[in-house]
């Protein structure tokens, strides 16, 4: 391999100009023999000397392929793929939470943050769903985070201690509210998923927990809120807990509250119905429902096969 000295003055590419390329090797003048060693030497160096010079025009030419770049850092091995020419941006991500392979973006999927389009009820199994054929909850569902605010705890001003924050979070929530508001029914289901408990008793302790402090809250309504009254309308070791609450407002108006809890496995869920009605007023559709037994079932059943952990009781 021929070294700098060899070369002379050309450096790592080589000259296009050098002494070889000058003069023609038969017009120089001869060369005392021991400034350049034997003759057959002197060819060799020469061959040498054109053969880099070739390879430096070739370099020139694809300096990429051979030598390394401005960082040192040249692989000619590997080359990286073009980028984009056309400037058409990427597909943003989805910014809804959505799972992967959710329906897209517009869809109602009902899928709020975890809770499955098939936990929520048939409205069907609301009461008041004869008069106004409510429209379907999981359409509707809104996702919720930080702690839950249960409606039954929100009309009877038992706003959730901090202590007790944690049992109002869980892992998914969810709300989905449908009717028409004023002296009309409305109604809303709240599903609050805590965990699935066959992997943590600990989980299904929490839950029973939280079934408890809302049902409290529901039985003390009347404390909480002078003039309300409450009727717990379900039997003593009933599967789920009902009750009708009226609820008077600051404005003078008086809520009428239709109230359902069903606990299981690690699932809280909530069903209120309710109307305003002003001045002693009744609310502007006469109350028509199922038995209570039936609108607990009809809430337990799809929140069991959508939601681990439920023994559907």
């Amino acid at each position: 391999m021929p070294s700098a000295r060899d070369h002379g003055s050309t450096g790592r590419r080589g000259r296009t100009d050098g002494a070889a390329r000058r003069q023609p090797a038969a017009a120089a003048p001869p060369t005392p023999t021991h400034t350049t060693g034997h003759p057959r030497n002197r060819q060799l160096r020469s061959i040498r000397l054109v053969t880099a010079t070739a390879a430096a025009l070739v370099c020139l030419g694809a300096l990429s392929a051979c030598g390394p770049d401005d960082n040192g850092g040249q692989d000619a091995g590997k080359t990286a793929a073009p980028a984009p020419s056309d400037g058409a941006p990427s597909a943003p991500a989805p910014s809804n939470g959505a799972p992967s392979g959710a329906a897209p973006s517009g869809a109602p999927t009902g899928a709020a943050k975890g809770i499955p389009a098939k936990a929520w009820m048939d409205t069907k199994s609301i009461p008041m769903d004869e008069t106004y054929h409510y429209a379907p909850l999981a359409a509707n569902a809104k996702p919720l985070t930080g702690v839950v605010q249960f409606k039954g705890m929100e009309l009877c001003h038992a706003p959730v201690a901090k202590d007790d924050e944690y049992m109002f979070t869980g892992t998914a929530a969810a709300k989905a509210s449908v009717g028409f508001g004023g002296d009309r029914w409305t109604a809303q289901q709240t599903l609050l998923f805590e965990g699935d408990p066959t992997h943590s008793s600990g989980t299904k302790q929490m839950t029973n927990l939280t079934d408890g402090h809302l049902t409290d809250a529901l039985k003390g309504c009347a404390k909480t809120v002078p003039g309300a009254t409450v009727k717990v309308t379900s039997g003593e070791g009933a599967p789920f807990f009902a009750a009708v609450l009226t609820v008077p407002q600051a404005d003078g108006s008086t809520v009428t509250l239709h109230e359902y809890v069903v606990t299981d496995g690690g699932v809280v869920n909530e069903l209120s119905v309710w109307a305003t009605a002003k001045g002693g007023a009744q609310p502007k559709d006469a109350w028509k429902a199922p038995e209570d037994k039936y609108v607990g079932s009809g809430m337990s059943a799809p929140m069991c096969e959508a939601l681990p952990g439920c023994d559907g009781r």
